[in-house]
């Protein structure tokens, strides 16, 4: 009987401290909040007594470094957006950092102490999260100059909360892919123009980075009319459509010589984008001895044709 008694009496005894002991209940571990709203962050206690409540903000790149918000029923940081709820009771407490005007830095960890001794705290964690439209950063690719046949690749990074997604399309045209990078393993001249990089996570409209990219490609000349029939003494038209980055120097020829304006020639140059030009010869009342073949020919730094 004296064994059953004295486990009885432990049992009695270990009971007791328990109900006595300080503890903190488990708190929500992850908290989401739109910028300009409001949270709030509370720490509960059990059989509080004596000991010191404190609640710190987490520095997020540093774990260990922490800005103390308040120290039992004290505030300490200033900040006219931040205030200390409490609810002090003999067997429980609560300790509520309220947060008005949630601003983007407000998103971290934030860690509620209960001092129990002498280096000894009992701790737990909260994360507040907050939403905020995508943006994109500055190292995303800008506008770009390339080598037809080069390879091209186009990076973009965004922020924001939820993580946003990236897709990536030209004007007017559906889908190219998903991800952060567009990649072009041979980029040709009909590649050139507008890109668009987007970003979207729900929160807003999302945004766009406007991606120019210019391809440089030799020469490419095409004529409309390959054989042109005109009678003695009547004008005679020549074209030749030229598409060229960078722009080309334009020549005609005939019978290997360089032909300028003079009584027999007329040229005419005319740029109808940024990179096709047409030209066109006129031969003056044309004789006998100016029939045969001309030339059209077209060169930059790349090539010529």
């Amino acid at each position: 009987m004296k064994n059953i008694y004295g486990v009885l009496l432990l049992l009695y005894i270990t009971l007791a401290y328990s109900q006595k002991n300080p503890f903190i209940p488990p708190i929500t571990q992850t908290l989401v909040r739109d910028i300009g709203g409001e949270v709030d962050l509370d720490c509960s206690t059990k059989h509080f007594l004596e000991f010191n409540v404190l609640w710190f903000k987490v520095t997020t790149d540093e774990i260990d470094t922490s800005i103390l918000l308040s120290s039992g029923s004290t505030l300490i940081v200033k900040d006219p957006r931040v205030s200390l709820i409490t609810e002090i009771k003999q067997d429980s407490s609560r300790f509520i950092i309220h947060i008005n005007d949630i601003q983007e830095d407000d998103a971290s960890i934030y860690r509620c102490d209960l001092i129990i001794g002498f280096n000894a705290e009992i701790s737990y964690y909260t994360e507040l999260l907050v939403r905020r439209p995508p943006f994109i950063y500055d190292n995303s690719t800008k506008s770009l100059v390339v080598e037809e046949g080069q390879s091209v690749q186009l990076a973009c990074f965004a922020g924001g909360y939820p993580t946003p997604r990236i897709f990536w399309r030209k004007p007017n045209n559906a889908i190219l892919t998903i991800g952060n990078i567009l990649k072009i393993p041979a980029i040709q001249k009909e590649d050139r123009g507008t890109y668009y990089c987007i970003a979207e996570n729900g929160v807003g409209k999302g945004t766009r980075r406007r991606i120019s990219i210019e391809v440089e490609f030799p020469p490419v000349v095409t004529v409309l009319q390959t054989r042109v029939g005109q009678a003695v003494n009547y004008d005679v038209y020549l074209e030749c459509h030229v598409e060229s980055n960078p722009p080309p120097a334009l020549i005609w020829m005939f019978n290997g010589v360089q032909l300028s304006n003079n009584k027999h020639y007329l040229i005419s140059d005319f740029a109808t984008a940024d990179d096709k030009i047409d030209s066109r010869l006129q031969i003056i009342k044309i004789k006998n001895y100016l029939y045969g073949d001309y030339i059209c020919q077209a060169a930059n730094n790349l090539g010529n044709c």
